[in-house]
């Protein structure tokens, strides 16, 4: 059985942390002497995916109206968002660990932005196209941690400070001159900043554990 050493209690099953303080349980693992319960969560995955979609088009459509007056950029954006909630749901049907591999896609497509960027040299990656992939990830997480809440911070937080680190991307753009307009760039700056604070006043117990397991501090 694993074991709370703070609270001192023992628990059966595939938990990781105690359920009254949070902290780590030591020990072998027992079977639980209940049947497992699997609780389909594709549905909330498509209901964020719709929402994080539906939002993302509204707000690029808003912005883009009150800089150019106009839907130029917007089109591309609804058109590359409608083909990664493609792939997205080809991940979520495909695959079990759904919100990891989803991780891994979004990375995967802010490295071949890069790779764009330094093929073409063109500002308009710079400018829109990886400040929208890193808001992408904030707010796709953002409302995935408030939907799943402890099991998904307890999982992904290792996952969640890397993408705090991700956004930090934006900022070094606009050090270093490459964007032409700035107000995505804040806008993930600030998204950067309101996740890591959160993460810092309400998880800072785990926050502390995560970084020291990462680095060890």
């Amino acid at each position: 059985m694993r074991k709370c050493n703070k609270c001192q209690i023992s628990y059966t099953g595939n938990i990781k942390r105690c359920p009254l303080c949070q902290g780590e349980l030591i020990g072998k693992k027992t079977p639980s002497p209940f049947p497992k319960i699997i609780a389909k969560k594709e549905n909330i995955l498509y209901k964020i995916l719709l929402f994080v979609s539906i939002s993302l088009s509204l707000i690029f459509a808003f912005v883009e109206y009150i800089i150019h007056n106009q839907f130029t950029v917007t089109k591309y954006v609804v058109l590359g968002i409608v083909t990664s909630d493609i792939l997205v749901l080809y991940i979520i049907k495909k695959y079990k660990d759904v919100l990891k591999k989803m991780n891994k896609y979004f990375i995967i497509i802010l490295l071949l932005t890069f790779i764009w960027f330094f093929l073409t040299r063109s500002l308009i990656i710079t400018t829109y196209i990886i400040p929208i992939v890193c808001i992408i990830i904030f707010v796709f997480n953002s409302i995935t941690m408030l939907v799943l809440k402890d099991s998904y911070i307890n999982r992904f937080l290792g996952l969640l400070l890397l993408d705090c680190l991700i956004g930090l991307i934006p900022g070094v753009l606009l050090m270093l001159n490459l964007t032409t307009t700035n107000i995505l760039s804040y806008m993930c700056l600030l998204l950067d900043g309101l996740v890591l604070l959160g993460l810092i006043i309400f998880c800072h117990d785990r926050v502390i554990e995560e970084l020291t397991k990462r680095f060890n501090i």
